[in-house]
């Protein structure tokens, strides 16, 4: 429900004294105002332009890598809950890519548990039979060899034969040597070689198709909390206005806005030289530009710890930046608005007041011209904190005194 108060500016004058004009004689005898000096609060309000925001505003932009067409938008101003679908990209093209890859990904992933667990110990075992086979007839071979030795001792078998036999020995060692050395090499390189082209080819495919998979999630933006749709105006076609279906929209490229629209902020600049004005905690009044008759209660939450320069301000003028949170509600505030903030800068429950009309300044000094029977006084006074109406009375009058306005 929406609340609204009116701000107390009545507070800034002497409750039970509102500028109680009484009738004095004086030494002439002519009829001039006064007023009688009393106690009452004192309330000082210092007031700034800033502009009202969402204390929860989230960008929402694309994930879809390059440009994606838009089919499908959440209404602006629809009421969104966590995980709603906010657009909808067009992705029917990547949905038949994703059925190509997926193949793919099934190809690579046959090709490797037929190398691991077909081919690779398939040439492992021909290798260790031949090897079997080779060792097997260099063992014959050399028995042979021997034996032609001692025959050719007796004279039964040539020298020739013998030097042949020799040579068939030497080329069977040669040839059994390979074959450990292919069995080594084949072990060692070729087949972990293989098996990692293999692998390498599967995770190019898995990754191509995750990215694929995660390409047609990204077709689809769903809200991350609940909120308000409020579209950011963007450059398309050569115009500047919101999104449309149809439009294309770029990657990481902010096109929507979800704002909390029951929790705002105000947001202003203070002067460096008012910056004992505000302080964390104190009242606040808020009155939106829109609707100069709302009044709204809220609370200074958070004065900037550096100060800054402004944009369009001089460089030598300092500000610090003032965050102040909204208490009431109104169904009528929109972010970005301007508006009016009146912050408590001081409040007194009781001290003496004096109307400002009742002040008069000389040489950078305050004076009261006091009634003191029939006749006037002129009295140096010292004056404190002051709002349009009151100033504080630090000493040179009482409650009761009877002060001429000027």
């Amino acid at each position: 429900m929406k609340r609204q108060l009116i701000i107390p500016i009545l507070l800034a004058v002497p409750l039970g004294a509102y500028l109680l004009y009484e009738r004095a004689g004086s030494v002439n005898a002519s009829q001039e105002e006064t007023v009688i000096v009393a106690k009452g609060p004192l309330a000082v309000w210092s007031t700034y332009q800033g502009s009202l925001e969402s204390r929860t505003a989230m960008m929402i932009a694309s994930k879809f890598r390059g440009s994606a067409t838009v089919i499908e938008l959440a209404p602006e101003g629809a009421e969104i809950s966590n995980g709603d679908v906010l657009v909808r990209f067009e992705s029917s093209s990547l949905e038949q890519e994703v059925v190509g890859l997926e193949r793919d990904h099934a190809l690579a992933e046959s090709e490797l548990n037929s190398l691991k667990n077909a081919k690779i110990p398939l040439e492992l075992r021909e290798l260790d039979m031949d090897l079997i086979e080779v060792r097997s007839t260099l063992n014959s071979d050399r028995q042979y060899l021997d034996a032609s030795i001692r025959l050719a001792k007796e004279g039964l078998v040539s020298e020739q034969e013998i030097e042949q036999q020799k040579d068939k020995v030497e080329e069977i060692t040669t040839q059994l040597e390979t074959l450990e050395l292919r069995l080594q090499l084949t072990g060692e390189f070729l087949h972990p070689s293989e098996l990692k082209r293999a692998q390498a080819k599967l995770a190019s495919a898995a990754q191509a198709l995750q990215l694929a998979k995660q390409q047609v999630l990204n077709s689809v933006v769903r809200a991350p909390t609940d909120g308000t749709v409020i579209y950011k105006p963007l450059h398309i076609g050569g115009e500047f206005r919101t999104v449309r279906v149809g439009d294309s929209i770029f990657q990481n490229q902010p096109f929507m806005v979800l704002t909390d629209m029951n929790d705002f902020l105000v947001h202003l600049e203070v002067p460096e030289g008012e910056l004992a004005l505000v302080q964390e905690g104190t009242d606040v009044f808020i009155q939106p530009l829109a609707y100069p008759g709302v009044r709204l209660r809220g609370m200074l939450e958070t004065v900037g710890s550096m100060v800054q320069t402004m944009p369009g301000q001089p460089a030598w003028q300092m500000f610090f930046h003032v965050a102040i949170g909204l208490e009431d509600v109104d169904s009528r505030l929109r972010p970005g608005m301007t508006v009016t903030a009146h912050i408590l800068s001081y409040y007194n429950p009781d001290t003496t007041l004096i109307p400002r009309v009742a002040v008069r300044w000389e040489a950078g000094r305050s004076f009261a011209t006091v009634a003191t029977g029939s006749l006037r006084e002129t009295r140096q006074i010292e004056l404190g904190m002051a709002n349009e109406h009151n100033y504080d009375v630090i000493a040179g009058l009482i409650p009761g005194d009877e002060v001429f306005i000027e």
